[in-house]
């Protein structure tokens, strides 16, 4: 009599672990086929030769030979330090200028005023259209001939005739501007915890004096910082692997390479096809971006012990 209920706690124990199994089976089988596998396959191929001479069959270098990609990557090819910068800075200017820009635009949105819905669809509508696209009208924008950009600047220079996508430094304040303001997923993500945020709290801090702007500093800002880290994560991922505006703007020229154009040119343009060492970036893109999701974790860890103290 005593060991019948623990034989049924062990059925349904053993009936739920299987349910959960087949409830994930899906899940995992699409990642192990869409995402382990390929990111596998980077790895080992990175320690391979592998370009036009050898497509179909990619060839261990040997224990001996075992950094040859790593080491023609770091020493020998032209534009992966100043890539590895870029990506790096852009990846900062992500998480450090794009988030509070789209923390205060969600701010504003969240705001009950008059009208206020109409304007969140009309600040969302340029943010539907792809970052090619997004790139393409830049690029007209910047175009010296008939471009917005220089008469400006001819305003404070008349003889400026140059193209500030051929102008090293200029050209990638440009290309940072082609991106770093278009915070539309971001701001969504922020102002859906935003509206989350129970109105009760809002009421009593109003009960006790506390402006708008004081909620913002003291209630909502702290009670959304875990949507915060996340979004700052996209962002600096997202500025590291920037990509379709180099493509579309500049093709790397005046020194704007990023780490995502280099694989590519590496891997496609180059007359010799060195899938190898494109997938030498590769890995070190990845891992990249897991040094990003640490750097962050560890600065929002600071603000949650500071706030503790």
């Amino acid at each position: 009599m005593v060991n019948r209920p623990k034989k049924k706690k062990s059925k349904l124990g053993m009936r739920r672990t299987g349910f959960i199994i087949a409830f994930l089976a899906p899940t995992l089988f699409v990642f192990c086929v869409f995402y382990l596998y390929p990111i596998i396959t980077v790895f080992v191929t990175s320690f391979c030769k592998w370009d036009y001479t050898n497509i179909t069959s990619p060839e261990f270098f040997g224990w001996n030979d075992l950094w040859n990609n790593y080491n023609y990557i770091f020493n020998k090819y032209p534009f992966f330090w100043e890539a590895l910068k870029n990506s790096t800075k852009w990846a900062i200017v992500g998480a450090v200028v794009q988030i509070p820009i789209a923390t205060l635009i969600a701010l504003a949105l969240s705001r009950k005023v008059k009208g206020i819905k109409f304007v969140r669809i009309v600040y969302i509508i340029p943010n539907m259209i792809s970052t090619a696209a997004m790139g393409v009208i830049f690029l007209q924008l910047y175009n010296p001939s008939y471009g917005i950009i220089n008469p400006i600047i001819r305003l404070f220079n008349k003889d400026f005739s140059d193209s500030i996508l051929l102008l090293k430094g200029p050209a990638f304040v440009a290309m940072t501007c082609a991106y770093i303001f278009f915070t539309g997923t971001t701001t969504l993500m922020i102002l859906g915890n935003i509206m989350a945020v129970p109105e009760e709290i809002r009421e009593a801090a109003m009960l006790d004096g506390a402006s708008g702007l004081k909620q913002d500093l003291h209630i909502t800002i702290p009670m959304i910082k875990g949507t915060l880290k996340t979004v700052s994560v996209l962002a600096a991922t997202s500025g590291f692997l920037l990509y379709n505006e180099v493509y579309f703007l500049t093709k790397g020229a005046a020194g704007t390479y990023s780490i995502s154009y280099v694989i590519r040119e590496l891997a496609i343009t180059s007359p010799r096809t060195q899938f190898g060492r494109a997938n030498a970036v590769a890995m070190i893109q990845i891992l990249a971006g897991m040094v990003i999701i640490l750097v962050v974790s560890f600065v929002y860890s600071l603000s949650y012990k500071k706030e503790k103290h």
